[in-house]
């Protein structure tokens, strides 16, 4: 039986790898690769014709990873990531928000005077549900050896209901000392790995938009609790985004520093990832509010740049009344994204598929039924799904997708509560994929100019036939830069492939591997026939 972990995921945890490649070359490290090509869009298209896109979606499996342990005092909440180890090791760094006795959260417990009101901040719990204020969101740590099955390691670090027998690494209490109260939690909660920083202590970096709780208590969501303007002031201007540095990403004991350049635009929804290709960082900030995503740049994540609206990206686009947030990444040598939406009333959410090349401009790919989708009534993503901030993980032939899962105003709730922690499965690189729009015909692709910098030309080919269907086939010719054959690598050479395969070699009947064209550019031109679908080529020097 799969373990089922529990823990929040409202706010923020992610966890992002910067890193070279792993001495294990077998365990993929990023899915960023300079040398693989995604047919997403018609960027590497130069003509097609009898051609149709087949657009797919992620599976989400059966149960959560990550579910609360008490589903009516604590959800699980994880805007959060997970990250892979040079050993293999999956790492997921996740949050908790404490619910109270009512299951209504925070704002609850402050209407309610559990955190006292007026001048008077004595804590008053009605029961061990309600929690001080520097309780109200945990950051908590989990681990995996496959991403499916899940252990939460007692790290005994910080004392939680009078002990440290809990996989607990983050409160507010470091932070409300720094600051005499004025931040107690945590929102757009992300943490990052970064290779490249020469001390070992601050190898694990956390930036995340960091509050008080008591930020609100002064507006009727929390009670109007009539808090002195002064100290209303102190919070509000303490409010912001911070950074702070750990040498294993659990034990969290430096200073919090102000980030003053990152463009939040006073929004507490943030997230970071690492930009392989470009060698800096990304973060997705608000600053656009709900009509658009925008991102902000950094090479150091000291100093960041303003932010860059992703326009084309909308409400219509998302199927939402609002956009939520969008998890960009590397994948192949473009970028990918997750567009999300959000109708905060019925609380559903939807995600959606986006492309971009070469840092231009954000492009949606238009799929009407979204990439995740929602699970049946009373399922624990009965309401849909947001991507952890991280990239898919390469796993054999498949890819994991970890995401916040929501499951809101069911008839029949689940029984694992409102918010937890899923993964989806997709095969590797499917994104998208061309096939013959007519079974019986031939489509027709050619790719623009590519360079060759390995030497073997690989297929991502998946035979989508029906019981007692022929399997399809895919015959492979190169061109020179004026269209014509290149000798020994035309069609009438081509070995037709008629096999289901990640990555399938591309061979002709004189002609072993790429390496007589070694450094020069070509077309690649297929020709589909059948049920056969190709997601994507690589040229490599390996079957990766």
């Amino acid at each position: 039986m799969r373990t089922i972990l529990r823990g929040w995921n409202v706010l923020a945890v992610v966890f992002i790898a910067w890193s070279s490649l792993s001495a294990q070359e077998h365990i993929p490290r990023t899915t960023h690769d300079a040398n693989l090509y995604l047919f997403v869009d018609d960027r590497w298209i130069e003509k097609q014709r009898g051609v149709t896109r087949v657009y797919n979606q992620a599976q989400p499996l059966d149960q959560p990873i990550i579910a609360p342990d008490d589903a009516k005092t604590e959800a699980d909440c994880a805007w959060g990531n997970v990250i892979r180890e040079a050993d293999g090791k999956f790492r997921l760094w996740y949050c908790t928000m404490t619910m109270g006795r009512n299951a209504a959260g925070p704002h609850e417990m402050a209407a309610a005077g559990v955190w006292g009101r007026g001048d008077d901040f004595t804590f008053r719990p009605r029961s061990d549900a309600d929690r001080p204020d520097v309780e109200s969101m945990l950051g908590k740590y989990a681990e995996s050896d496959d991403g499916i099955m899940w252990r939460k390691p007692k790290v005994g670090l910080i004392a939680n209901r009078g002990n440290k027998d809990n996989n607990v690494i983050l409160t507010g209490q470091r932070a409300s000392e720094q600051t005499r109260g004025a931040l107690t939690n945590f929102d757009g909660y992300t943490i990052l790995r970064d290779d490249r920083e020469p001390n070992p202590d601050r190898r694990y970096k956390m930036v995340a938009h960091w509050e008080s709780v008591h930020y609100w208590d002064n507006h009727a969501v929390s009670g109007s609790l009539g808090r002195p303007k002064a100290m209303m002031d102190r919070y509000a201007a303490a409010r912001g985004e911070y950074i702070t540095y750990s040498p294993d990403g659990l034990r969290w004991e430096q200073p919090l520093e102000r980030l003053e350049s990152l463009p939040s635009g006073g929004g507490d929804r943030l997230l970071v990832v690492p930009d392989r290709r470009n060698n800096r960082w990304m973060a997705y900030v608000r600053s656009g509010g709900h009509s658009y995503p925008a991102f902000s740049y950094s090479d150091d994540l000291r100093q960041w740049s303003p932010a860059e609206p992703a326009r084309r990206i909308t409400p219509e686009l998302v199927n939402a009344p609002a956009v939520e947030c969008m998890i960009p990444f590397n994948y192949g040598n473009q970028d990918l994204g997750f567009p999300c939406g959000m109708d905060k009333p019925k609380g559903q959410f939807t995600v959606m598929l986006a492309s971009r090349h070469d840092r231009g401009e954000w492009s949606p790919v238009v799929q009407t039924s979204g990439f995740i989708h929602p699970g049946p009534p009373g399922s624990y993503y009965a309401t849909g799904a947001v991507p952890l901030h991280n990239e898919p993980f390469l796993v054999g032939d498949e890819m994991l997708i970890f995401f916040n899962a929501f499951s809101r105003n069911q008839q029949t709730p689940c029984p694992l509560g409102s918010r937890s922690i899923g993964v989806a499965k997709l095969r590797r690189d499917a994104f998208v994929g061309v096939r013959s729009s007519e079974k019986e015909s031939i489509g027709q692709l050619t790719t623009k100019p590519l360079p060759v910098r390995g030497n073997r030309l690989l297929l991502n080919v998946e035979q989508r036939s029906g019981a007692g269907e022929r399997a399809g086939e895919v015959t492979v010719a190169l061109l020179d830069e004026q269209g014509t054959e290149l000798p020994g690598f035309g069609f009438a050479d081509s070995m037709p492939l008629i096999t289901d395969a990640i990555r399938a070699p591309v061979q002709w009947k004189t002609q072993a591997d790429l390496s007589s064209l070694r450094d020069k550019n070509v077309r690649v031109a297929l020709r589909m026939q059948g049920p056969a679908i190709v997601y994507a080529l690589a040229i490599h020097n390996d079957h990766r």
